[in-house]
């Protein structure tokens, strides 16, 4: 039977769901962006998560968090929407570009566990008023993580806009995986894609390039990426897999919901980020996968990880 455990993360509360038998579970920070510190399978831990709450608050590198109401990196932050102009905080100073939304930065309320022998779930919700004038349209947005003994760490979203009109969003997710002690040791598998080229403030030129690099499973190596990437191919699902150390797992994700993903491996070399993404960078600005929720209407999107063993 999977068991809840809950204990202080600094100012927080982390919710750790585990299965003592199997070592399955994971944990989360539902006050700070509902921010998952680990994901247990057979009780190895493949998430590269804040392990302080310290770290947690100083956000570096944004692990494991939501990017929404869109991913990546928003020119100037700057756009346009229904005929009136908005301004995100810079809060990326080597681009001068607003990143990742402020989802990451909000308390979300946990609203239901379920626990059983085979399965452990936790939701929970952000009430968003519109309080912020970069984005003064409100929402409540339910986020559902849960794991099964099955191997999957599965995460869904819904929204509902409670806005008197249509609202922009895209989604992302930013976890960093780390199988075994280098990056450079992990073999990476990409599905058929195109790197999208972007100008030295990583804003999109407009143009693609095909990427076939990592079409069959080769190993990282020297390989350095802070990239976005367009999906190609017939497939309806598509999988972001690594392998190193023993482990293997693997980031499956609809081409229709997630058509573009973003692979980073960041300085220091001993982890690497698979983060789906709903849309392009920039979509704000370019339309490219930008998500319009009518009045009253509301949006939902899935995707899992799935681990295969030791």
């Amino acid at each position: 039977m999977f068991e809840l455990t809950q204990s202080p993360f600094g100012k927080y509360r982390r919710y750790t769901l585990h299965h003592p038998e199997t070592g399955d579970g994971f944990s989360i920070v539902p006050e700070r962006g509902a921010n998952v510190l680990e994901i247990h399978f057979g009780g190895f831990n493949v998430l590269d998560g804040y392990q302080t709450p310290d770290e947690l608050e100083a956000g570096k590198w944004g692990k494991s968090a939501l990017l929404f109401p869109f991913p990546n990196r928003l020119r100037d932050g700057q756009y346009s929407w229904l005929g009136h102009d908005y301004t995100f905080p810079i809060n990326s100073a080597a681009t001068r570009n607003a990143i990742h939304g402020f989802v990451r930065d909000e308390a979300f309320e946990v609203v239901r566990i379920e626990l059983t022998t085979e399965s452990a779930e936790l939701s929970c919700r952000l009430d968003y008023r519109g309080h912020h004038a970069w984005y003064p349209f409100p929402f409540l947005l339910e986020v559902t993580f849960s794991i099964t003994n099955r191997n999957e760490f599965n995460a869904s979203f819904f929204l509902k806009n409670r806005h008197r009109e249509a609202i922009p969003l895209g989604l992302g997710w930013h976890p960093y995986f780390r199988l075994t002690d280098r990056a450079a040791d992990h073999y990476l598998h990409l599905p058929s894609c195109s790197m999208v080229d972007i100008d030295e403030r990583m804003i999109p030129t407009g143009a693609r390039t095909p990427y076939p690099d990592f079409a069959a499973e080769k190993l990282l190596g020297k390989t350095t990426l802070d990239n976005c990437f367009a999906v190609e191919g017939e497939h309806p699902l598509y999988h972001l897999s690594l392998r190193g150390g023993g482990h293997a797992l693997a980031l499956a994700a609809s081409k229709d919901l997630f058509p573009y993903f973003q692979v980073f491996t960041p300085p220091g070399g001993d982890t690497i980020a698979l983060e789906p993404m709903t849309c392009n960078v920039n979509a704000f600005q370019n339309g490219d996968g930008l998500v319009t929720v009518p009045a009253a209407g509301d949006w939902t999107a899935a995707f899992r990880v799935e681990y295969y063993g030791g």
